[in-house]
């Protein structure tokens, strides 16, 4: 559906220039113009190495041809940057873009949108994470001067994209925020786009536990994602309707639910480790945490026809004293139904393990979500990025996870 690679590429007005010329100029210009194309073709045929090799001689070339001040060779050393950080040599990006700002503020002026691309190389080639983030911001911060407001947003929803497979998922959603805002005015309602973001307004009202704003921005983004001319449940569509299917338990709407987990179940294949669509978490009386108990308890149990849990029964258990905690949680759970000949059916004999593991009195030892190695920022502070934690006029700067498929 979506490319892996961002086509970074940044239209060189050279090719257009009129021909006065002979001799020498004419051979550097057939240089350039060779690498040039050859470097359009292996992007277009997304491949990178080649298409590396081909921007850095373009790069020489058209530096040779037009002068490496020229706004024409800063807007190779971008095309080249932008591969180099596609392969992780930030070094060398930065080495290429060095001047680029100057050579484009001396033409184009100090707040122009031209200087964009530059910004968004740079964030990415930058040594520190509070160098990418500020970066980020004058990228976010002059992408609104674009006459058009959808490149705007689609700016800042490519700064998303990169922050968060850079690991700084925790500084997109002002990103996020003026994305939303952009294309909530601008697409109609079944735009894809427009489920993306609506997803991660959700994801992100779901962290706070504001679960009726999730369940607002979830529906928009089923609209977007369902397609009544798709045979099977897409990945999108499938993985909005286990996040609705959650919102809805929040908010004890258990009957609401089911409509989501019968579509659900219709569409997976079936398996006796099947994984339940909405968890919840055990309440562990107070003696027991004081204790910091530990142990393992595994619920049997029918999934019924509406993919409520029934008649569930201790099958075994290292800590008898955890055994109802572990039989209220997994009552509460909800599962995808079994289907047979196109009905859903009860399916007895399903089993769930709890492990029980206190860190303290206050809880447990739950597993938390990791996200991809992070290049940065694992040493930045979170909570002292004030900027992150508030809105700034016009500028909120800091907010996006794709959704996933099973």
């Amino acid at each position: 559906m979506f490319a892996n690679r961002t086509d970074h590429r940044i239209t060189v007005f050279v090719l257009a220039v009129a021909v006065w010329a002979s001799g020498a100029w004419a051979d550097d210009r057939a240089d350039f113009n060779a690498a040039y194309r050859a470097y359009e073709q292996h992007l277009d045929a997304n491949d990178t190495k080649q298409a590396l090799e081909a921007a850095k001689e373009a790069h020489r070339a058209g530096s040779k041809l037009f002068g490496r001040d020229s706004v024409n060779a800063a807007k190779l050393a971008i095309n080249y940057a932008a591969l180099l950080n596609d392969v992780g040599h930030y070094r060398k990006a930065r080495r290429a873009l060095d001047g680029t700002q100057e050579v484009f503020r001396a033409r184009y002026g100090e707040g122009a949108v031209e200087l964009v691309p530059i910004m968004m190389q740079l964030a990415r080639a930058a040594k520190a994470p509070e160098d990418t983030l500020e970066y980020f911001r004058r990228a976010a911060r002059l992408s609104r001067g674009y006459d058009d407001n959808l490149v705007e947003a689609e700016k800042n929803f490519e700064i998303m994209s990169i922050l968060l497979r850079m690991g700084g998922g925790a500084f997109v959603e002002p990103y996020v925020d003026r994305t939303y805002e952009i294309y909530s005015e601008r697409l109609e309602p079944n735009d894809f786009r427009l489920g993306l973001v609506s997803y991660h307004k959700a994801r992100w009202a779901t962290g706070r536990s504001h679960h009726e704003q999730a369940l607002d921005y979830l529906n928009r983004a089923l609209t977007a994602f369902t397609s009544p001319e798709r045979e099977r449940m897409g990945g999108f569509e499938r993985t909005v309707r286990m996040q609705i299917v959650e919102a809805l338990e929040e908010l004890g709407q258990r009957d609401e639910s089911t409509e989501h987990l019968l579509l659900l179940g219709a569409q997976q294949d079936w398996s006796p480790e099947v994984e339940p669509v909405y968890r919840r978490e055990p309440v562990v009386p107070l003696d027991a945490m004081t204790k910091r108990l530990k142990g393992k308890v595994t619920v049997s149990f029918t999934i019924d026809e509406q993919g409520f849990v029934v008649d569930p029964e201790v099958a075994e258990s290292t800590q008898p004293t955890l055994n109802d905690a572990a039989l209220a949680m997994v009552k509460g759970f909800r599962y995808a139904p079994r289907f047979i000949d196109g009905n859903p059916v009860a399916t007895a004999g399903i089993e769930y393990t709890e492990d029980f593991a206190f860190l303290s009195a206050t809880g447990l030892a739950r597993p938390q979500f990791e996200r991809p190695p992070i290049r940065g920022f694992t040493n930045i502070d979170f909570n002292d990025m004030s900027e992150c934690s508030k809105p700034v006029p016009d500028e909120r700067v800091c907010g996006f996870m794709m959704p996933g498929s099973k």
